[in-house]
């Protein structure tokens, strides 16, 4: 049985990933500093998998383990201006002790960034191999900039001491377990909740920007199959090559929600990307196909938040 370490495995994407390798035989460890994860996002394995509560920058493990990735931090706008220290660590120091960890093992090390990496790409479909338009002095930037001093770090580790590696950049993932609200909340589930409070749903700018929505189960796909097949050492985009304007996003939830809420408009936040589309050429290849479309996805989230609601 191979072991595997999922650091912010409590959070939206680790849970999920958590609950696939144990159903794939893994045996499982958690670390989550639960500053935006839950346990409740584990209740469902808690009792086949360890749970140890730290952050990832003090994190040690004296067993052996085979396989590390690295989930771990904060991923809203809000959190990213609220924490911005606490953010630019996680990917830094955090990365480096998980990285440490990983070498000693002679693990295979995960590590997830963000198609914030490309800042705001002028080539769409975006491929992996674009080097990115980000501010490095920007409100953004404890993310943006946190996740690409986080793959630089670990590919100096790569070419100095052989970490075995691959890097993942996630683009917008979406479904049950997102934390709502406007301090957690990214744009679909903040619409969904907007929508079924019948509250207005704030749009920034003109909604013409665009972003690449995929389903959380076929992000966990893409990312067993990446973990499967993928070749260390690689990079992979982990998102849809479909564009969706954020009106249009607005207006599919109203509809789903069956809402009367208003669209109103607020400025668009500092260095905010105008277009989202990933080039996923490289994840087809390794079988990868996009099975829940945006609307089926955000009609199955919204049952999720109905009755985490009501419950």
């Amino acid at each position: 049985m191979k072991r595997a370490i999922v650091a912010g495995g409590a959070g939206f994407i680790g849970s999920h990933l958590a609950e696939r390798l144990v159903s794939e035989g893994y045996d499982v460890t958690v670390v989550d500093d639960l500053s935006s994860g839950l346990v409740s996002n584990i209740s469902s394995i808690r009792d086949r998998i360890e749970f140890i509560k730290s952050d990832i920058q003090d994190f040690d493990y004296s067993e052996h383990f085979d396989l590390m990735i690295n989930l771990a931090s904060r991923a809203s706008r809000i959190e990213w201006e609220t924490y911005p220290v606490e953010v630019a660590l996680s990917n830094s120091l955090g990365n480096n002790n998980l990285i440490r960890l990983a070498l000693k093992n002679n693990a295979t090390y995960i590590y997830a960034s963000s198609s914030e990496v490309y800042g705001n790409p002028d080539v769409i479909p975006t491929p992996e191999t674009y080097v990115g338009r980000v501010s490095t002095t920007g409100s953004r930037s404890p993310y943006d900039e946190g996740k690409r001093f986080g793959e630089a770090l670990v590919k100096s580790y790569e070419r100095e001491y052989g970490l075995k590696n691959i890097i993942v950049r996630f683009f917008n993932t979406f479904g049950p377990r997102m934390r709502a609200g406007n301090f957690y909340g990214r744009v679909v589930d903040r619409f969904i909740q907007q929508a079924l409070n019948n509250d207005p749903i704030t749009v920034y700018g003109d909604g013409k920007q665009t972003r690449s929505f995929t389903y959380i189960s076929d992000s966990i796909e893409a990312l067993m199959l990446i973990i499967r097949h993928g070749e260390l050492k690689e990079v992979y985009n982990i998102g849809s090559d479909r564009e969706t304007r954020i009106i249009d996003l607005a207006n599919i939830v109203r509809r789903v929600c069956n809402s009367d809420s208003p669209i109103v408009f607020s400025p668009l936040p500092e260095d905010e990307p105008k277009r989202r589309s990933a080039d996923i050429s490289k994840i087809r290849n390794l079988g990868f196909i996009q099975m829940v479309d945006l609307e089926s996805g955000i009609k199955i989230m919204k049952e999720s938040m109905k009755s985490r609601t009501e419950s």
